[in-house]
């Protein structure tokens, strides 16, 4: 049996909208790890929290975050857009 779709609004009660945040962040960036070893993708995901905490991953292999985002900046002309194709925009706008 599948799960009920998850309503997309903010959670009201602070130590649910916490507890939402840390099991979300621990699914992303295991989500994260698993698309750069299963697909040998360079993979890099900077998180923030409501409070200002840093959460980050990268593949890359000295684990250096800021040379993947300086290829990242190189390959797209130092112009931060994402690049989502409408068939992902709907699939996202689905979640």
């Amino acid at each position: 049996m599948g799960r009920g779709k998850v309503q997309l609004k903010r959670i009201e009660n602070k130590i649910n909208r916490q507890v939402t945040f840390a099991k979300r962040r621990v699914g992303l960036l295991k989500k994260a790890k698993e698309l750069s070893i299963l697909c040998d993708a360079e993979v890099a995901v900077i998180i923030y929290s409501n409070r200002g905490r840093l959460f980050e991953y990268s593949s890359h292999s000295s684990g250096n975050m800021m040379e993947t985002i300086r290829r990242y900046e190189k390959s797209n002309g130092g112009a931060h857009q994402a690049h989502v194709s409408s068939r992902e925009a709907e699939q996202v706008g689905e979640w």
